[in-house]
């Protein structure tokens, strides 16, 4: 299973050493004059489901994490899912605030504005948790919420630095 793991995250990391917004393209030319030599490069967009199952299965958590998009949808995070060309979530079924959610925003603007609304939501989380379940405060004391381009990550697991380093050497 292990192998597996290790396998399918060096695929994934290889597969994403071009991330960005998708659709740009940068255009190499030759000191020649000819036109016609120049070269395209097509930048891949980053593939999202893969990317948060990675996460999910890499990334230390009190609980196993299931997929559920609806859950975004349906959830506080205060942003609209049309911002976003594709996302997708692992969550917990108990009372944790543990989970992955994995974006690819339509625009960098887009991803900055989903950074700062997931920055507010974890002050929303201190604030509830605190109350009712404040041994799961320190979980969100050093929240992963990384951005690349249009590509947006969002981890709270048992061990965030360690989540942080995983998801470093998947995006850059």
């Amino acid at each position: 299973m292990k192998l597996k793991l290790i396998a399918a995250t060096l695929l994934l990391t290889l597969s994403m050493t071009a991330v960005s917004c998708g659709g740009d393209t940068t255009t190499e030319h030759p000191d020649t004059t000819t036109a016609d030599t120049a070269a395209v490069t097509e930048v891949q967009p980053i593939d999202v489901p893969t990317l948060a199952q990675t996460l999910a299965a890499s990334c230390a958590f009190s609980e196993e994490l299931m997929a559920n998009n609806a859950y975004l949808e349906n959830h506080l995070y205060g942003f609209a899912v049309d911002t976003c060309v594709s996302y997708a979530a692992y969550v917990p079924a108990g009372i944790t605030p543990e989970e992955v959610l994995v974006f690819e925003a339509k625009t960098e603007d887009d991803a900055k504005a989903l950074q700062e609304k997931l920055t507010s939501y974890v002050d929303y989380q201190v604030a509830q948790y605190s109350d009712y379940a404040p041994g799961q405060v320190p979980k969100l004391d050093k929240p992963v919420i990384a951005v690349k381009g249009c590509t947006v990550v969002y981890v709270i697991s048992e061990d965030n630095a360690a989540a942080a380093g995983v998801v470093k050497g998947l995006i850059g």
